[in-house]
């Protein structure tokens, strides 16, 4: 089984525990720091979230003040972090001054199981079912990541052990408005069950 993750237009401006991508991020106001890139310096676009568990809410961040030069790609050097934060008492985050921050378009994400184990026949046969652009499929949680080049499961920085693969995420449904993956790239994002906030983005193009 492949669990794929659906476009799904969303117009509600509140806060969210729910996948989603663009806008503002859903947090806990006193538990929040907006993260900046350890290259530039300078504040970090927020990608989007995803639901982790009902209690846990992961908060996507890269760099895209200089494109291509704060090693965002990355899991180890700063140019991308994923947040974790606590489902209960959030609110939308309004972004500091200064940097690309913020991606205008929000939009939701259905989770839609299919047979396939493999993650590439998997969005294929959806997109032919369905009749729908292959864009359509945002990704997948869970199951096994589809590299595009070779495997690279990050590993955690206090045990060492690899890293769980928690979600793939293409660029997004629309060219004018997607995510920056280096050009028809995808997203990994990792976590560690042994703390917390031991979790990592990478992507590959």
């Amino acid at each position: 089984m492949t669990t794929l993750l659906i476009h799904s237009p969303d117009n509600d401006e509140s806060p969210s525990e729910k996948t989603m991508f663009g806008g503002n991020p859903s947090a806990p106001s006193n538990a929040f720091e907006w993260p900046k890139c350890q290259s530039c310096q300078g504040n970090m676009q927020f990608l989007g979230q995803i639901q982790a568990s009902p209690e846990q809410l992961l908060l996507l961040f890269m760099c895209q003040n200089e494109p291509g030069m704060c090693d965002e790609w990355d899991p180890n050097l700063g140019g991308n972090k994923v947040v974790s934060v606590s489902t209960k008492n959030l609110q939308l985050v309004s972004p500091p001054d200064g940097g690309e921050t913020l991606r205008a378009t929000r939009y939701g994400a259905a989770l839609v199981q299919s047979g396939e184990q493999d993650y590439d026949e998997a969005r294929t046969q959806w997109a032919s079912a369905s009749d729908k652009p292959a864009r359509e499929v945002l990704g997948q949680i869970g199951g096994e990541p589809s590299w595009l080049q070779n495997e690279e499961t990050p590993t955690c920085n206090s045990c060492g052990n690899p890293m769980q693969f928690v979600a793939q995420l293409e660029q997004g449904p629309d060219w004018q408005t997607e995510m920056n993956f280096g050009g028809g790239g995808c997203a990994y994002i990792f976590r560690c069950t042994c703390t917390q906030d031991s979790t990592k983005l990478l992507w590959q193009c």
